[in-house]
């Protein structure tokens, strides 16, 4: 593997991101909708009727911690719920039944799990809550590390899982197998890889490392497509790859061999399980399925992950595709997010690609009546997928020895950035239009900079001296042209504006960008249908 060049993100003690304009309307639309009744303390401990404990709680609490990472403001009802908390766990301190030796694992009730230690985690990270920290590792002491050895077992074969693929949007146990009790969401026993690889690099547990190794050992011989693993269980599993190999050190050999496993599951998630607007098929080689933001932030984090320790600019495009055509589209009015008919079909699904099927769909829409948003996950995790947005906005590589500060602006949208040294703000016209201005000013102390502004044209690199007190502006302008790609699947072509996917909106002949979904009325919403795919 060729040298990896790792850039790393702002520390948020020595660097103030603050998102401007359409990230922070959607921010904020985000954090008004997590103050719903159905996401306060004396509701979510309640909620899960799908038999996955410990998610709608996990989910919950990770939205909110994730919402005042990108902020600065604490939600209104995050201190009750973490007051409330305690009272709800097991004996083993756990939510949910207990488990007793020799009993089958419940996958949903790990995969649950997975959502609550993450919130958790973040949780710690931000308030550094020893109670919280001792929670977090009883849970992974008394529900996890008993999965030892237990992992090369894991049914994949439908008939033996009894999974006869009538999942719903919720998933729910379907059958039992060994040592298992197996959902329709297939694979969702791996998604605490993500987890526990959090918990490894906050905490440290050599038992968790050894877990971990077993896990991705099992997890990258699964043929996905032939078990129609679903698409969020695996991404959620390849970012908790990502982030354990970060932690062994990219520069060593474990770290680089889990490296190049998660990114080598994620290109077969690109061929594979993504739509033709960057969103997901729910399980990989079934058309009969419906996208999952949940998934779509999977893939947009996942995206930007592999940029960062990387640096290869196809990941950033990548990121800024997924979030403006997939992620834009799926915040529904009233900031929650939803679920929508995939666009074309599976790469797997024909062999042929010209031929026509019944079942190939040009057409962008909500998957069911209504907006079809999925408030038991997705709205919770579509907080995520913002915070995340907006903790890669601004990446930098310090300069040491005298040598400039090396900043990249992902995505080149409206923010204000302040460190201790000097403050930039960004005001820009992209996706939409190509002009923007970056104003820096430095405060006592001499300032060096280089900029790689990114553009869907490609990254623009300037750079910048300031004495103490100068203000400088960058100004710049890239020519977004109406251009037409083919589909991925050879079978289309799909119009693009830069990085934004062009639709046709029924009943006009106009084509539009596809982010306007969370301005339309929830009416207007519920009927919406864009054709993507032309001849």
């Amino acid at each position: 593997m060729a040298e990896i060049r790792k850039l790393k993100l702002t520390d948020p003690s020595e660097f103030t991101i603050e998102p401007v304009g359409e990230l922070a309307a959607r921010l904020g639309a985000s954090a008004a909708r997590m103050n719903a009744p159905c996401y306060r303390s004396e509701a979510i401990y309640s909620a899960d009727q799908a038999g996955w404990p410990g998610d709608w709680e996990g989910r919950t609490i990770l939205a909110l911690v994730s919402l005042w990472n990108a902020t600065g403001t604490k939600p209104a009802y995050l201190d009750l719920i973490i007051e409330d908390f305690p009272k709800h766990l097991n004996e083993e301190g756990y939510i949910g039944p207990v488990r007793k030796s020799g009993d089958p694992f419940d996958e949903q009730q790990l995969s649950g799990h997975n959502w609550l230690v993450r919130g958790l985690v973040e949780y710690f990270l931000r308030t550094n809550d020893e109670a919280i920290r001792d929670i977090i590792l009883k849970i992974v002491i008394n529900l996890y590390l008993p999965l030892k050895g237990n992992y090369a077992s894991y049914p994949l074969d439908r008939a033996l899982r009894g999974d006869d693929g009538s999942g719903g949007y919720a998933g729910k146990v379907v059958g039992a197998a060994g040592m298992w009790k197996t959902s329709s969401d297939v694979g969702c026993a791996f998604m605490c890889l993500d987890a526990l690889s959090q918990v490894y690099e906050v905490f440290r547990p050599a038992a968790v490392r050894e877990l971990l190794e077993e896990m991705i050992g099992v997890f990258s011989q699964i043929d996905f497509v032939g078990a129609n693993m679903q698409t969020h269980a695996t991404l959620s599993a390849v970012r908790g790859i990502l982030r354990f190999s970060e932690a062994l050190g990219l520069e060593n050999a474990d770290g680089k061999r889990f490296f190049e496993i998660g990114r080598s599951i994620f290109e077969l998630y690109l061929r594979e399980g993504m739509t033709q607007n960057y969103a997901n098929f729910n399980w990989f080689a079934r058309n009969d399925t419906w996208t999952e933001p949940c998934a779509i932030v999977d893939s947009e984090m996942a995206a930007l992950t592999l940029f960062r320790l990387t640096n290869e600019e196809r990941y950033l495009t990548l990121a800024n595709r997924i979030r403006y055509n997939a992620l834009g589209y799926a915040q529904r009015p009233g900031g929650g997010f939803g679920t929508d008919k995939c666009v074309g079909l599976p790469a797997s699904a024909s062999s042929d690609p010209s031929a026509e099927s019944a079942d190939y769909n040009p057409f962008l829409s909500p998957s069911g009546a209504g907006i079809s948003e999925a408030f038991w996950c997705c709205t919770m995790r579509g907080a995520e997928g913002l915070r995340s947005i907006a903790q890669h906005s601004l990446l930098i590589v310090p300069g040491v020895n005298g040598e400039p500060d090396n900043l990249w602006l992902t995505y080149t949208t409206n923010l204000n950035a302040v460190s201790s040294r000097y403050a930039l703000s960004i005001r820009s016209g992209l996706p939409y239009s190509g002009s923007f201005a970056v104003n820096i000013s430095a405060f006592s102390e001499p300032v060096s900079l280089v900029l790689h502004i990114y553009t869907p044209e490609g990254i623009i690199r300037r750079t910048a001296e300031l004495e103490p007190g100068e203000t400088v502006t960058i100004d710049g302008e890239c020519v977004l042209e109406e251009k037409r790609e083919r589909s991925s699947d050879g079978r289309k072509f799909i119009y693009f504006r830069g990085d934004l996917i062009l639709a046709e909106k029924a009943g006009t002949h106009e084509l539009s960008p596809l982010t306007d979904m969370i301005d339309l009325t929830p009416e207007s919403a519920g009927s919406d249908r864009r054709r993507l795919l032309f001849d």
